[in-house]
């Protein structure tokens, strides 16, 4: 006995061999009725697949079957070269799920509290971060098979992503946020159009749009959902009689009177807050700003700023319940714009 856990050498099942229950399913069933029992608590190790096998005459596919299951259902986990160990007695619970998020922001913390909010009610989860780095994303999902239910999952924009994530069962894995258009084929989802998505919020308040001479759309980067940003822009601007400009540096552009932005990085909607400022520059008159992703704060930021989201609440929520539910399902998530005073 170590820190008031115990070994377990072995464990009493009682096989129904007349039962026309699989026996790694028997084996799951025993171990959950003795964590209930108070007879396995949180650390106990419990026998190694060999010993299992040897005291049942069992196969070893057998017993690998049953506590993979229980790692799913993250009941039990394995220490490489120690065992396997009970990790968690709560057994009720149906639903491990992995979180592979890109980074943690205002907006996708919302997110987070939105999904483990709905997904309490019969599961758990537990969230790492790539940040867009190929090696991390690759480390956290070759780390987590069999580990877990299912496998939420926001790609990383890198050819070698796809084969990372076909790594796991196909049937536990989904799509969230980003990676719509490179992997509806394969993957049920949650996610932004983000082409449509602006495309159709522009064309929705065109009159206000008409309002400024010209539109800038200030994008920083070139990854693929970014690309489609700058194609749905551009697509409505084709189709109205306004000026429009992509700009991936701020700090150098002319600002001219009359100009619209459409900030994507808030390091951008900052720079161009300070300039209105120092130019004593009336937001929502002879310049207008939107953002993108709608957080607290910019509800007061100059007195408002108009943002354009998708709804990373509702994105959670949605997920969680397509999990909860058994659904494989490919959801657009709602897109909103939030009009205040800078446009």
């Amino acid at each position: 006995m170590k820190n008031g856990y115990k070994r377990i050498d072995c464990v009493d099942i009682q096989f129904e061999d007349n039962l026309p229950v699989p026996k790694y399913r028997q084996i799951i069933e025993a171990i959950q009725q003795k964590i209930k029992a108070g007879e396995l608590k949180k650390g106990d190790k419990i026998p190694s697949l060999n010993q299992l096998c040897k005291q049942y005459s069992l196969s070893q596919d057998t017993v690998l079957m049953a506590y993979n299951e229980l790692k799913a259902k993250g009941i039990i986990t394995s220490q490489v070269g120690k065992g396997y160990f009970i990790q968690n007695e709560n057994t009720g619970f149906k639903h491990k799920v992995l979180l592979v998020f890109d980074r943690l922001t205002a907006y996708k913390e919302e997110l987070y509290d939105a999904f483990k909010e709905a997904l309490k009610k019969d599961g758990s989860e537990q969230i790492f971060f790539h940040h867009n780095n190929l090696k991390m994303f690759q480390t956290i999902i070759e780390g987590a098979i069999g580990d877990y239910s299912e496998y939420v999952i926001m790609p990383i924009d890198h050819p070698d992503a796809f084969s990372t994530i076909r790594k796991l069962p196909a049937s536990k894995v989904f799509i969230l946020d980003q990676g719509r258009k490179q992997y509806q084929n394969f993957f049920p989802y949650v996610c932004q159009d983000f082409e449509r998505d602006i495309y159709r919020v522009l064309k929705q308040n065109a009159t206000l749009v008409s309002k400024y001479q010209r539109m800038v759309l200030v994008i920083r980067h070139q990854k693929s959902h970014f690309r489609d940003i700058v194609t749905g822009f551009r697509d409505f601007c084709k189709q109205h009689p306004i000026s429009a400009e992509v700009v991936n540096e701020i700090k150098s552009f002319e600002i001219r009177t009359g100009d619209a932005f459409m900030v994507v990085d808030d390091r951008d909607l900052e720079f161009l807050v300070r300039y209105s400022i120092e130019k004593q520059i009336v937001l929502g008159s002879t310049m207008g700003i939107v953002s993108y992703n709608e957080t607290s704060l910019k509800g007061i930021v100059a007195s408002g700023i108009t943002t354009i989201s998708t709804d990373f609440a509702q994105m959670g929520k949605s997920m969680a319940e397509m999990i909860l539910g058994g659904k494989r399902e490919k959801i657009d998530n709602p897109f909103l714009l939030t009009l205040r005073k800078s446009f």
